[in-house]
């Protein structure tokens, strides 16, 4: 590309849809919407920027009764889109020629010219990820997803039924119809759904394994077995209500994920004894706080590893699973956990995490590191 055709209308275009596919914004799509509407209204209006109103209802498919005064939906995305546009240019897009921010103040994308595009070292764009993720980097041993299948129940007429306390298949058809009103009526099994922040969880780790040219294969933990995964390097996904494989691992730990909260075994430092979801209004602006437990442990075989993300809410396994497939979010965490500038990580550690949501469960809009636990010692398994 020459200097004069440098800033284009095309090479706009190029930048903003490399952005939207990068790692920052996955599965973000409120926030690719209203990045996208705010490019194409720059380009229709000669540069007059929006207003909030116009970003609710064009964009997010508000309704027309919308109110900026006491909903601040546009506002929090606006400052989300910023954080990760200012993470994409420190990490995947550091060799980009232009770079696209919004001024605060206003509601239109700006492009400017990178002051620095000289390539730094390849190994460096990634040196938190290969640090965290280094036993999982070696060719020695398979490294295997392993994620979750919630239990449903059918009746015959294509009715589906789901408690998420209910995963046994013998008592599930028993305790089913003692809670909800169903029916004198034949109940069936039935694995044809996943929690959608698991399996968007699960395509963020497949992504950075795939940028980072590590195999990885996925497994379903219904159908698979310890003599089937105990040679491999593993990544569990779930709740230790649905995924045996966790509630085997999680017993000796200090983050416990409970029933209806994550228990801490030995509070330290005025912590609380456990961490409980909550849902409440922010304005009109509904939010969501829920945790999850990060944990690393040796595995089953010398040499393996077990990282486990798991939690009670699938948009907190989502959130903490996409954190660490994020070089800058790593490297905090890293600094947050108190792991030393260099060397390897410690075999066996755990991170509680924070995952706050708006729109309820809709989109993750931060995730952080409350907690920390440095441990020894091996997974052995029942």
């Amino acid at each position: 590309m020459t200097p004069a055709s440098f800033h284009t209308t095309e090479a706009h275009q190029q930048l903003l849809h490399r952005i939207l596919a990068s790692r920052e914004f996955a599965h973000a799509h409120n926030l690719k919407r209203v990045l996208r509407y705010l490019h194409d209204r720059s380009l229709q209006t000669g540069g007059t920027p929006p207003k909030e109103y116009e970003i609710a209802v064009q964009a997010m498919g508000r309704p027309e009764t919308f109110d900026p005064r006491t909903d601040p939906i546009v506002r929090v995305s606006i400052g989300s889109i910023r954080d990760r546009l200012l993470a994409y240019f420190a990490t995947e897009g550091t060799h980009e020629r232009l770079r696209l921010h919004i001024p605060k103040g206003q509601y239109l994308p700006v492009f400017t010219t990178a002051e620095d595009t000289s390539p730094s070292e390849p190994e460096k764009s990634v040196k938190a990820l290969c640090r965290f993720w280094q036993p999982y980097l070696s060719t020695r041993a398979a490294n295997v997803i392993v994620y979750t299948e919630p239990l449903f129940f059918r009746d015959d007429r294509g009715h589906y039924f789901r408690d998420w306390q209910i995963n046994d298949i013998g008592s599930g058809p028993g305790q089913l119809k003692s809670r909800l009103p169903i029916g004198d009526v034949e109940l069936h099994p039935s694995f044809h759904y996943l929690s959608a922040g698991e399996v968007h969880c699960l395509l963020s780790l497949s992504r950075m394994c795939y940028e980072m040219r590590v195999p990885v294969e996925t497994r379903n933990s219904r159908t698979s077995s310890w003599n089937e995964l105990r040679n491999a390097n593993l990544i569990l996904l779930g709740s230790p209500r649905t995924n045996t494989f966790l509630s085997t691992l999680q017993g000796d730990q200090d983050f416990i994920i409970g029933g209806e909260c994550i228990e801490v075994r030995e509070p330290r430092g005025g912590e609380p004894g456990s961490y409980t979801g909550r849902r409440y209004l922010d304005g009109k602006l509904r939010r969501m706080t829920e945790y999850a437990v990060i944990s690393r442990r040796p595995g089953l075989t010398p040499g393996t590893a077990v990282t486990m993300i798991a939690a009670n809410h699938g948009r907190a396994i989502e959130g903490a699973g996409h954190l660490l497939t994020l070089e800058d979010r790593v490297e905090s965490v890293l600094e947050s956990m108190g792991a030393p500038e260099s060397g390897d990580l410690p075999a066996d550690f755990q991170l509680l995490m924070q995952v706050e949501t708006i729109d309820i469960d809709d989109e993750v809009a931060e995730v952080r590191a409350i907690a920390s636990r440095w441990r020894s010692g091996k997974a052995t398994p029942s």
